[in-house]
């Protein structure tokens, strides 16, 4: 998932439609996936709203529910705006708000007001910006002049409220983000962060897990250090590998990807270093090696831990060495390698029994970076669920936009064996076998609906109790947040005061919530 399927989710449904412009109707995800700075913002708001903004003004304030002030961004044309208040009132945050504001004289009760009347402004039209659960700010229109907003550019900014709080999401992500991940998505040098696209969505959620696993690929991404990549089968390992490389001063070169469980033992070698014509039977050209492919670039040593014991010597010395010979040649070639290593055994482990050499799990063991599981980072599984659902949604040609809540539920108590990839599938198949907006996705080999002896059900409850101990997993699961995107109403898919209401019907304190 990418920032722009981040801001779909985070915008109400059906706010977001295509821009009419010169040429056409122009789809939103390609005219705010431009927008990188300010003005890129006021860019795509002239862009909307054209042809009426030609000598209008613009002023955007993000602020909280209390109207605090956390940034300003104005564009002016012939007005020059005094110093502009750090709080505003809480009505520039409500729905009512909307519309057009006349000024006649300076307003006591609103510093804002009086700011913009001694700024020149005569008249302004004001459009509070939501997301799904509040207002994040708010946008005004300035004027010099009363009576300068037409109807038709009243009904633009009213139509285009969704476009225009997503575009502002968008520069407030932005913002958000650390700097080396900003740089890659303004497309500083054309590279694709892969960790970017596809594990920053999790990271926004709150992705506590992974905090750690990112600082530490940020700290070592720019150096030469070779990099060992440990986690159970499915946790991304490749995704990293190459985010790490993409990351590095070795961006522009290759990145060589080789499974070191995938080859018979008789060929590793040969891929490794490559071999010269006639070699041996078979050979009957020479044959360039992985090394010699990655050559300035990064080679990653998938299932490291797999590579038999007289390959692990001779890549022991390629490593120390930092030349290869390749087979049947006599020739040294010095390689310039960056080596990123990965498996799913504990390799201290296959070391004690015999199976890995020491000296060369030191040498891989420079950075070590382990990957959790997804059962240990439970709090990403919504959003990576609703990631991949779009995704195969949008490669089947699917209608679906929403994941039951009770399958949600569900899969945040699900062991997940296969990981990130297990998922994927599951939703992919999911996908495939519904026509319906909303999927519903079964747990695999499900057995809590079964007693210990597995042939009997367990007993039924009450329909107030089933809807007790759903709410109370859903407060738990969402850290006891009711409001906002992945608390407990959204995951229940009702409203906040609904649940609120069934809370204290059921007797639902904090102390259920709190483990």
């Amino acid at each position: 998932m990418d920032l722009l399927a981040l801001i779909e989710l985070l915008l109400p449904e059906g706010t977001l439609p295509e821009i009419q412009s010169e040429n056409g109707h122009v789809d939103w995800r390609g005219a705010i996936g431009s927008i990188r700075n300010e003005n890129d913002l006021f860019a795509f708001i002239h862009t909307v709203l054209r042809p009426y903004l030609h000598t209008i003004s613009v002023l955007i304030g993000i602020a909280d529910g209390n109207g605090t002030i956390s940034r300003w961004c104005h564009k002016t044309e012939g007005l020059t705006l005094l110093p502009l208040p750090q709080k505003v009132s809480e009505h520039f945050m409500q729905d009512n708000i909307s519309g057009v504001l006349e000024m006649y004289a300076p307003d006591r009760r609103s510093a804002l007001q009086t700011t913009l009347f001694n700024s020149g402004v005569r008249e302004m039209l004001i459009l509070p910006l939501r997301n799904h659960t509040n207002s994040f700010g708010f946008l005004c229109l300035l004027a010099k002049h009363h009576n300068t907003f037409p109807k038709s550019l009243q009904i633009s900014v009213k139509r285009y409220a969704g476009l225009l709080s997503a575009a502002t999401l968008k520069l407030m992500l932005l913002d958000a983000l650390p700097q080396w991940l900003q740089e890659e998505d303004m497309g500083g040098d054309g590279a694709e962060l892969l960790l970017y696209n596809d594990l920053l969505p999790a990271k926004l959620v709150s992705g506590i897990a992974l905090r750690p696993v990112i600082q530490q690929v940020r700290q070592v991404a720019p150096t030469d250090a070779t990099v060992l990549l440990t986690g159970e089968t499915g946790t991304g390992k490749e995704l990293f590998a190459e985010a790490i490389h993409l990351s590095s001063m070795r961006r522009q070169k290759a990145f060589v990807k080789i499974n070191c469980a995938a080859l018979p033992p008789q060929l590793i070698e040969s891929e490794l270093f490559g071999h010269e014509k006639g070699a041996f039977t078979g050979a009957i050209h020479r044959r360039i090696g992985k090394f010699e492919m990655a050559e300035g670039g990064t080679l990653f040593l998938d299932e490291i831990g797999e590579l038999p014991l007289d390959m692990q010597a001779k890549l022991l010395r390629v490593i120390q060495e930092k030349e290869i010979e390749r087979i049947g040649g006599t020739e040294t070639i010095p390689v310039n390698v960056r080596i990123i290593a990965a498996t799913n055994r504990t390799l201290e482990e296959e070391v004690r029994q015999g199976r890995f050499r020491q000296d060369l799990y030191y040498r891989l063991y420079v950075f070590p970076i382990h990957l959790p599981a997804l059962r240990e980072r439970r709090e990403d599984i919504p959003l990576l669920l609703q990631h991949f659902a779009r995704n195969a949604a949008m490669k089947y040609g699917k209608p679906i936009r929403h994941i039951a809540s009770g399958s949600v539920l569900a899969l945040m108590d699900y062991t997940w064996p296969g990981n990130i990839r297990e998922m994927e599938h599951m939703v992919e198949r999911a996908v495939i076998s519904s026509d319906e907006p909303q999927i519903t996705i079964a747990v695999p080999g499900n057995r809590k609906a079964l007693e210990a002896d597995g042939n009997s059900l367990s007993p039924l409850l009450t329909l107030a109790e089933t809807e007790r101990q759903t709410i109370i997993r859903a407060l738990r699961y969402s850290n006891g947040r009711i409001r906002g995107p992945q608390g407990a109403a959204d995951l229940l898919d009702i409203k906040p005061t609904t649940l609120e209401a069934r809370m204290k019907k059921l007797g639902i304190v904090k102390e259920h919530v709190v483990r």
